[in-house]
């Protein structure tokens, strides 16, 4: 197996961190390039051999879904087909898994094992949806009602009718594997499924596949939210790194850093804590288990989450950082970052309640960035929308915090700004209404502008018009701007509030 730069990567762990870092199809190359792809394939957990596949498609990857031992292959199934927890199983996706395994790879002897993997109870409901079944040694052969989707399996003892789904072949081949594999079972199955209660089988599923996953370090939706519990002890206690520190940011994420620092057992017992916050954030926040993007972004945020609650309570240092994985539990690694993140959100709760004219429901009179740092704090979890970034994510470390915690500043000194130029949110709400204009248009930049022109004309400050596209300013305008800006800030960071109002009425 090769990485990037065509070096061998013979060791199995190197192989699994090369696979972490790598994106989409790069995965699939890296696997089939390895000099034993079965192999590394087989070494791989299933959690992680399942978010290879996810992210590389697993439309494009049937060949790594024919290679997945039983198990693994089990746990596609346990991860993609129940969408939700009130949902039961989809048919398309089981059926989707199968074909896969059965088109990617030429042993079918290993792809029926697969298929015999799954429980029986999941097999009955897929195939209860999908047929309706005449059981020959009971009855006289009936009429078809449509001959053409009617079947007799193999031993000649039902006569199988299709629900017309739109998955006829797949499922006649299906059953076709079914009786190849072990025609006993085969046929207890269609039996059964003639008397079988839906609701029954596909509670008996759900416990199966519920258990599986418990095992496989996905937890139980009220396990999952306790990470994101306020942490009990004082923000004071949790960092054990000096103040100073704050502002220094990571070479690269300390998780990544602390891991290197460790092996054997305790690197084995700390990847294994990882995963499991990481599925805990996958259970917390609903992600759809079946969608790449999402549960991309969300293990990325639960790992960045993991690095700051490690550089918070070791100070940065990546050694203590690894002791702190191998002897604290994980939940209270990720708490600690997430203590960090409600302090932030209650100032951005304040600053929103102070920004918002009377009428509006979530908009604030800030202008970006400010408006979009405040809204991704004031989100369940709050996050991080760095200026010039596509989207907000968890915050990953001290210097991230401190960034948002200027930019708070920021928008602290907008609002004080505002308040002495007499534009305050309260009284922008009137003056808002007598022009028309929707709470999400009114923002400190437009509202100083009018303030300005309508003083550089003479007239009373109004905001009709305001949204127009500006047209020539006033004479004088630029003078007043800049004479209102200045008596009205008292420091430096009211100075970077009116050079960014400047910088956007401008």
């Amino acid at each position: 197996m090769s990485d990037a730069s065509g070096s061998a990567l013979l060791d199995p762990r190197a192989a699994r961190r090369a696979l972490q870092n790598a994106r989409g199809k790069q995965k699939l190359d890296l696997i089939l390039s390895a000099p034993d792809p079965q192999q590394l394939v087989s070494s791989l957990p299933p959690e992680e051999l399942y978010f290879a596949l996810l992210d590389i498609g697993p439309d494009d990857a049937a060949e790594l879904v024919a290679m997945a031992s039983p198990e693994q292959f089990r746990h596609f199934v346990d991860m993609s087909a129940w969408r939700g927890a009130d949902e039961g199983p989809r048919t398309s996706q089981v059926i989707r898994w199968l074909s896969l395994a059965r088109e990617g790879g030429e042993d079918l002897e290993k792809f029926r094992r697969q298929l015999w993997s799954l429980d029986i109870e999941l097999l009955a409901l897929v195939l209860r949806r999908e047929l309706r079944v005449h059981d020959l040694t009971e009855e006289e052969p009936p009429r078809p009602q449509n001959p053409g989707m009617a079947y007799y399996t193999p031993d000649r003892r039902f006569l199988l009718e299709f629900a017309g789904s739109g998955e006829y072949a797949a499922v006649r081949q299906l059953i076709e594997d079914l009786y190849a594999q072990d025609p006993f079972g085969a046929g207890r199955l269609i039996e059964s499924i003639r008397w079988e209660l839906p609701i029954e089988l596909e509670e008996t599923a759900r416990r199966w596949r519920d258990g599986r996953l418990r095992d496989a370090g996905v937890p139980e939706f009220e396990e999952a939210v306790a990470f994101y519990a306020r942490p009990a002890q004082h923000r004071s206690e949790q960092s054990a790194g000096p103040a100073t520190q704050a502002l220094i940011a990571p070479r690269g994420p300390l998780l990544d850093a602390a891991l290197e620092r460790l092996d054997g057992d305790d690197l084995e017992s700390a990847e294994e804590a990882i995963v499991y916050a990481a599925n805990a954030a996958l259970v917390a926040n609903r992600v759809p288990l079946d969608d790449a993007d999402e549960v991309r972004e969300q293990l990325g945020d639960a790992r960045a989450t993991l690095s700051l609650g490690l550089e918070l309570l070791s100070g940065g240092d990546p050694s203590r950082a690894a002791g702190i994985l191998v002897e604290k539990p994980i939940r209270s690694v990720f708490q600690a970052a997430m203590g960090e993140a409600y302090r932030l959100q209650a100032r951005a709760r304040k600053i929103a309640a102070q920004a918002r004219l009377p009428q509006a429901q979530s908009a604030t009179v800030l202008d970006e960035p400010l408006e979009s740092v405040v809204q991704a704090l004031l989100r369940a979890p709050p996050t991080f929308h760095e200026p010039g970034q596509r989207r907000a994510r968890a915050f990953g470390s001290r210097a991230e915090i401190a960034r948002a915690e200027a930019l708070l500043d920021e928008a602290e000194a907008t609002l004080a700004l505002l308040s002495t130029l007499g534009l305050s949110a309260a009284q922008l709400g009137p003056k808002a209404e007598e022009a028309g204009l929707g709470p999400a248009v009114v923002k400190a930049s437009l509202a100083v502008r009018a303030l300005i022109a309508s003083q550089a004309r003479g007239e009373p400050f109004s905001l009709r018009g305001a949204a127009d596209e500006p047209g020539e300013k006033p004479a004088g305008f630029d003078e007043k701007l800049d004479q209102q800006l200045r008596s009205s800030v008292r420091d430096d960071v009211g100075r970077r509030a009116a050079d960014r109002l400047r910088s956007l009425i401008g």
